[in-house]
């Protein structure tokens, strides 16, 4: 009998997710304790939290280790993409308790259920293990399941939350039965054994891999809301209160791509079969995203089928496989962070008007309240990809890259369909500066609140007028992710055959 070894274990490694989680838990203790409708110490709780799990993952910066027996992993790509998460969590956090109030949905299960959500991309973000990957996606699924119900006595909400758990759980089993293929073809369920497993399969096994990698791509195509597996996203992202929309389109989307890119770039001998599929998905979801959002006549609406479209400009830059397409993605994901939160965060003070979003309810918001609405026009501009702002460097890093592959098509489609995509930015915006329909008083914008749209809108000019720090980060993470060592795994399985 083989002596039990003890694996190696820095657990430094897991500060962040312990310190977020148990954040998590100690808010849904503290309700308890609270008196019914005080929720201010909840959030500085969470906000508190968030600042210290911020602050391990800052410390882990220049570390690179693969730790708890290879399924943690600490490097650039996980720290990059994990601030973000943090950074779009306490955005949402600090203009949750208005909107919740306003809409009578004061229920002291949000906050804990919005850390475990984080805590659970985070850990999808710092793995190359599947079964880990597959744990933090669960985390974070049923968190949202719950979140986009929350408006229990709305109709659209129940209905959304049902539709988001029913594909939700269909595209997990897509998911898991890819994992289990994988784990039939490699004997491992580490994505870095597959790059020995592609060049060294046939037959059986190699028709294994194939099917294991496609099913891992549709099921992750799901949580990325890439077309065709998009068609829970409008009516979720419209039925959902208004600050789980802001929160869902954020972080579910920087986690679906943090997997897709380790995925991707450990799948690379096997690029001839995911470039092929993701290619088409990129098509897809560009024309198909942005030709939906210009018919449009509800803002949510309009921004879901815009994150269609989004996730289709950042398939561009795994399907380009190389460093200025990954530098490009983890710079876009970054920069849609805080457009997407900024976004929906204007649209929870439409709560105060019935929490009525249309476009024609929009109408006049300039009047209302000027901060909201040139925050709006500077979150619009950027999802259009307009200079000086953050979205005009990631759309033009990941043209780059597609150039740079060859891939003249799909960079032509960029081109175009960001155009196209300006055409209903722009109108939403016109729209928030036109003269209201009606009379209308002005709107106290909340401390929390104006910190939020501040921070968005001062965020994504920042980024891009200098770029280059963060440009810089995502280079640096790129490399790491291409030039990856190979896992112990690996050696196992070649020695095997």
């Amino acid at each position: 009998m083989e002596a039990f070894v003890k694996p190696d274990i820095t657990w430094g490694a897991l500060a962040p997710i312990g310190v977020v989680i148990a954040t998590a838990l100690a808010t849904l203790i503290a309700e308890l304790f609270l008196p019914r409708g005080q929720r201010a110490p909840l959030i500085a709780l969470g906000l508190l939290g968030l600042a210290l799990a911020a602050y391990f993952q800052l410390s882990l910066w220049q570390v690179r280790v693969s730790t708890f027996g290879d399924m943690l992993t600490v490097d650039s790509l996980g720290a990059i993409l994990s601030l973000a998460v943090l950074g779009a969590t306490a955005l949402t956090l600090l203009f949750s308790e208005e909107y919740l109030q306003a809409r009578g949905l004061r229920y002291g299960e949000f906050y804990p259920l919005l850390l475990f959500a984080s805590a659970g991309a985070m850990a999808m973000l710092t793995t190359t293990n599947l079964m880990v990957m597959f744990i933090g996606l669960e985390m974070l699924s049923l968190a949202l399941y719950v979140l986009s119900g929350l408006s229990r006595a709305e109709a659209r909400s129940e209905e959304s939350a049902l539709k988001y758990f029913l594909l939700g759980a269909f595209a997990s089993a897509f998911l898991l039965y890819g994992i289990a293929l994988m784990y039939g073809a490699t004997g491992s369920v580490d994505i870095r054994a597959v790059p020995l497993a592609w060049e060294s399969s046939e037959g059986a096994s190699a028709a294994l891999l194939t099917a294991s990698l496609v099913l891992l791509l549709i099921g992750l195509g799901f949580k990325a809301s890439l077309a065709p597996f998009h068609a829970w996203t409008p009516d979720v992202y419209q039925g959902a209160p208004t600050i789980a929309t802001a929160y869902m389109s954020a972080v579910a989307k920087v986690a679906a791509f943090g997997v897709l890119i380790r995925l991707t770039s450990s799948a690379a001998p096997a690029a001839e079969l995911w470039t092929a599929l993701l290619w088409w998905l990129s098509l897809l979801s560009m024309v198909l995203g942005n030709a939906a959002a210009l018919i449009q006549r509800d803002a949510k609406r309009m921004l879901a089928y815009s994150s269609i479209a989004h996730a289709g400009y950042l398939t561009v830059g795994l399907v380009a496989a190389n460093a200025t397409g990954t530098t490009g993605m983890i710079y876009y994901l970054v920069a849609y962070s805080l457009m997407t939160v900024g976004a929906f965060g204007v649209l929870t003070l439409m709560a105060r008007a019935g929490d009525a979003t249309t476009i024609d309810a929009l109408q006049g918001l300039y009047r209302r309240s000027p901060l909201a609405a040139h925050a709006m026009a500077i979150l619009m501009l950027s999802m259009a990809g307009a200079p000086p702002t953050a979205g005009f460097w990631g759309k033009w890093y990941l043209f780059l890259a597609a150039i740079e592959a060859n891939q003249m098509i799909l960079a032509l489609a960029l081109a175009l369909t960001s155009v196209m995509g300006a055409a209903y930015y722009l109108r939403l915006t016109f729209s928030i500066y036109a003269e209201p329909r009606e009379p209308t008083t002005p709107w106290r914008v909340p401390a929390p609140m104006a910190i939020c749209l501040l921070t968005c809108a001062i965020g994504l000019i920042g980024l891009g007028a200098l770029p280059a720090g963060l440009t810089d980060a995502a280079r640096t993470a790129a490399r790491q992710v291409i030039a990856q060592p190979p896992a112990p795994v690996q050696a196992e399985l070649h020695s095997a055959k």
